[in-house]
């Protein structure tokens, strides 16, 4: 004969209670577990890094943001042509600034990745299309007056 043992009401409202408190736990340490990746993403950033240096005490701060991007693309017995996809840097450049810092100089470099070439169908020459992207590089000084506590 199998005795069939149900718990006491006691016993299952601590069993309950246990249960939930192992829930909040882990809901806790995901919640965490987010907050940290999340942290570690926007130090990454130019913004995120411009705060990390302006709480060392850094005098000036200079960051690059890529602000166009070029494809080259060549089709048999047609030419050659580039596709560009462009950023705008001015948000994360405010951004920068609203950190403590004041923007002194920006400068462009277009930094060439790579061309593909063929020869042109029934002409003599060559269809040329380059690949690369252009960069923006961007100095700050420090400027305690453009500190915006977030």
């Amino acid at each position: 004969m199998a005795f069939i043992s149900k718990k006491r009401p006691e016993q299952q409202a601590q069993a309950a209670a246990e249960k939930e408190r192992k829930r909040q736990e882990a809901e806790e340490k995901q919640q965490a577990e987010l907050l940290e990746r999340n942290r570690r993403a926007f130090l990454a950033t130019p913004v995120g890094q411009a705060r990390q240096c302006f709480e060392q005490g850094d005098l000036v701060y200079q960051c690059s943001i890529d602000v166009m991007s070029q494809q080259a693309v060549i089709v048999a017995m047609v030419g050659s042509a580039t596709t560009k996809q462009t950023t705008d840097p001015v948000v994360v450049l405010n951004a920068v600034c609203r950190e403590g810092w004041e923007l002194v100089n920006g400068s462009f470099v277009f930094v060439e990745q790579g061309q593909q070439s063929r020869d042109k169908f029934m002409s003599s020459g060559q269809n040329v299309a380059i690949k690369g992207e252009t960069v923006g590089y961007y100095l700050f000084k420090r400027c305690e007056a453009n500190r915006r506590e977030s």
